[in-house]
């Protein structure tokens, strides 16, 4: 990077970004900058999704701890499992999936953020929350597709040698047998759950700003990041799972800091690790839940959107080096995705 190059981006600064190929430091670099700087219009408009996400994910852990307290209990006949333990699980796991889609509204709302910087505009709150309403729905639909895909993709992957094994052990008389193939099939489901994400994770961006969704969508994100018969250490897919490391890495770092301070509390207020599952606020004292609550949420806004921004800024670079002048983001709706390989 050129010392004019890294002066341009180390200043405040109103303009466009360079609309010239960045390499992986210099995004990172750019998405810290556009966050520092937009950093008032990121935090407002973050700290609304990041209160609905905390209420969900509580309320789900909250089922699941119910369901998993009974289960504890030693109810496990059938009319216990189908009166309460079944539904618990069922909408705490819907809770969580709810609590997905307010974290993908979320990263629309920085991507359209992340759009405005690197087109010169100057980011708006009212701007970022119009987008993510005239196009939330797009991305939830794409998002859902993403994840009945991948799970079924990954069942199918995680079935065939789980099966294959089953039928060996039952020839054999060795039911032993079951467990490398079961240990096969996490493995290759966790290589196609990784492939998929690589290829189609940037349906994010790709919804808020070209407005394609469903399938065009994702065939898009596919033609960004393919290879193109560069080095393996350059290739887009790479780059983007560095970026995925990145981004693991802080919200893993997140959840440490509070994960900590909940499991001191637990055990003071009588929990123990025989009870299964930590207990969510809801579960821990007023005068703890409430506090702790407001500060995971004002952190989260703080420090989540850089991930976003990462993704937006990523696409805009892959969209600078392939595509064929189409810089404006414009096209059809659920329309074709191809660019110049």
């Amino acid at each position: 990077m050129s010392e004019s190059s890294a002066a341009a981006f180390s200043a405040p600064r109103a303009g466009p970004l360079l609309h010239e190929p960045r390499s992986t430091g210099e995004i990172i670099s750019d998405a810290v900058g556009v966050l520092r700087r937009s950093f008032g219009v990121v935090f407002s408009v973050a700290v609304p999704f990041c209160a609905a996400d905390l209420l969900l994910r509580e309320v789900a852990q909250t089922l699941l701890f119910r369901a998993n307290g009974v289960l504890s209990g030693g109810n496990t006949d059938v009319a216990t499992l189908l009166e309460q333990v079944l539904p618990n699980f069922l909408a705490g796991f819907g809770f969580f999936a709810a609590s997905f889609f307010v974290q993908q509204l979320l990263l629309g709302a920085v991507t359209a953020v992340g759009e405005d910087a690197f087109m010169g505009r100057t980011p708006t709150s009212r701007g970022a929350l119009a987008r993510v309403a005239s196009r939330g729905g797009p991305l939830i639909l794409t998002g859902v597709v993403f994840m009945v895909a991948a799970v079924a993709l990954c069942g199918v992957v995680m079935a065939v040698p789980t099966a294959l094994a089953a039928v060996a052990a039952a020839q054999l008389g060795m039911p032993a047998l079951v467990v490398p193939g079961v240990i096969v099939g996490i493995i290759l489901s966790f290589g196609v759950l990784l492939v998929l994400t690589l290829r189609w994770s940037l349906y994010g961006p790709v919804v808020i700003t070209e407005d394609r969704w469903l399938w065009g969508a994702l065939k898009r994100s596919s033609a960004l990041t393919a290879p193109r018969g560069l080095p393996f250490f350059e290739t887009p897919r790479f780059r983007l799972s560095v970026l995925f490391l990145i981004a693991l890495g802080i919200s893993s770092v997140l959840q440490s800091l509070f994960v900590a301070p909940r499991l001191i509390i637990a055990v003071v207020t009588g929990w123990s690790f025989t009870d299964g599952g930590m207990p969510g606020l809801a579960q821990l004292p007023l005068w703890f839940a409430v506090p702790f609550g407001l500060i995971e949420v004002i952190t989260n806004a703080a420090v989540i959107p850089l991930s976003g921004l990462l993704m937006a800024l990523f696409m805009f670079d892959l969209r600078v080096r392939y595509d064929d002048g189409d810089a404006d983001g414009s096209a059809d709706v659920g329309g074709d995705a191809s660019v110049v390989e």
